[in-house]
């Protein structure tokens, strides 16, 4: 699901470090083979937009200390619409951000997420600080109208009921719906 939101050295840095452990400035500028420059502007320019983060992590060298990246939830589903690889992705998610299960979910639910449907996941995130259940919702209504059949609703469904917390949030938010919507019916 490539897309073209990002400048092309945005993009290229995004994809970098959703392939990778976080990095510092320099480290991504070398590994892409780019000017620190450039890549210092860009660097600041994705953490304007929200798509990277510095971590706790941090590099010393020669008694200086370096801030290391990563990708914020915007960044991954950012990265995923730039066409990062899912599993990779995954992998250092849970590794970086071990208590994030609903970025984990989303995760494990986006090769059930058309492209259209992505985009609304990152247009529900923008300017948020963090995937949230509201988004993970929105995205399984969102679903239907592009088209969800059975299989996927029971795979959408097993993947949420492996996270408890996020599942029982999605059945009282859909309980909520229904007796709303049951209402409107009856009236």
């Amino acid at each position: 699901m490539k897309s073209s939101n990002l400048p092309s050295l945005q993009k290229l840095i995004v994809l970098h470090l959703a392939e990778t452990e976080p990095k510092t400035m320099n480290e991504t500028a070398k590994a892409i083979s780019k000017q620190y420059r450039p890549s210092w502007t860009a660097f600041k320019s994705l953490a304007k937009k929200n798509l990277i983060k510095k971590t706790s992590l941090i590099k010393k060298h020669r008694r200086q200390e370096y801030p290391r990246y990563w990708l914020t939830d915007e960044g991954i589903i950012m990265a995923l619409m730039e066409g990062a690889n899912l599993d990779t992705l995954l992998k250092q998610t849970k590794i970086l951000y071990p208590n994030a299960e609903t970025t984990h979910c989303f995760l494990e639910m986006a090769p059930l997420i058309g492209p259209e449907v992505m985009k609304v996941a990152y247009s529900s995130i923008r300017g948020k600080d963090k995937l949230g259940i509201n988004e993970i919702i929105l995205l399984y209504l969102s679903q239907p109208s592009i088209a969800m059949d059975d299989k996927t609703a029971d795979e959408f469904i097993a993947i949420l009921k492996k996270y408890p917390n996020q599942y029982n949030a999605f059945k009282n938010t859909a309980q909520k719906m229904i007796n709303q919507l049951s209402k409107l019916i009856s009236e």
